[in-house]
């Protein structure tokens, strides 16, 4: 177990402060207090029904990578609600998260087995949502299989040109945007992984000629929020729980 102030403390350390600061609406806690913490929870939204599943797990302390959205109206209060009811404190890294040498993408490519990650896409020129790297040369359907294997989910395929798989770009979430789906390409990358995509991303994907695979939002970012509660368990003797949620 460990005083919530030093383990807050410790997790606000594992981040850049200068950019915190700049862009504060994209990390927080809620319903914070004084306590020692015995089980630390995690996923990557926050909903009323991941909330109760953590009561049920005795979760005293939830780091997500998403706090519930305004924009689903209605919603953030609602978690509030539950928190506080319960006891348990919440915290969430959006960008920051996003953007670590531990985050969602670079977690996703260090488990495909990436090598010289480096950091692309640019979000409010503090943040970066992307990485790019190199993979051993694989056949497009054996690097299909390795990312259904760490994603434990049916990846969507489109094979846009007959090379073998060697550079890549990872976009955690949501990269289907083709402002950053060209970053890649103009990097050099064969292939671009992400968590959503739209027509648009398709159609881009076959006319610059470069592999396209499509997890969920949420498969593609939980292993930066694991590699997130792992730092900060460290050796302490503190439970980790991953709490079960619909693969958005």
């Amino acid at each position: 177990m460990m005083k919530y102030s030093e383990l807050k403390a410790d997790l606000m350390g594992m981040f850049d402060e200068k950019k915190l600061q700049m862009l504060p609406q994209e990390w927080g806690f809620f319903n914070e207090f004084e306590r020692e913490i015995k089980t630390i929870g995690y996923a990557v939204n926050l909903t009323e029904a991941l909330i109760e599943k953590a009561c049920q797990k005795q979760i005293e302390f939830l780091v997500t990578h998403h706090d519930s959205w305004e924009f689903i109206f209605g919603l953030k209060e609602s978690c509030n609600q539950i928190l506080e009811k319960n006891g348990i404190t919440h915290a969430y890294f959006h960008a920051p998260l996003d953007d670590a040498e531990f985050g969602t993408s670079a977690s996703l490519a260090k488990a495909l087995g990436m090598r010289g990650l480096e950091k692309v896409m640019p979000y409010a020129d503090i943040y970066y949502g992307g990485v790019t790297g190199e993979v051993e040369p694989v056949d497009f359907n054996v690097f299909s299989e390795m990312l259904t294997d760490i994603l434990k989910e049916q990846v969507r395929c489109y094979q846009n040109n007959a090379n073998p798989v060697r550079k890549v770009a990872v976009a955690a979430g949501g990269g289907n945007m083709t402002t950053e789906m060209r970053i890649a390409a103009e990097a050099g990358c064969d292939t671009y992984v992400t968590g959503e995509y739209v027509l648009y991303s398709q159609q881009y994907a076959q006319h610059v000629g470069m592999n396209l695979f499509v997890g969920s939002h949420t498969n593609t970012e939980i292993l930066g929020v694991e590699s997130l509660v792992q730092k900060i368990a460290g050796d302490k003797e503190i439970r980790i729980i991953k709490i079960d949620e619909p693969n958005y």
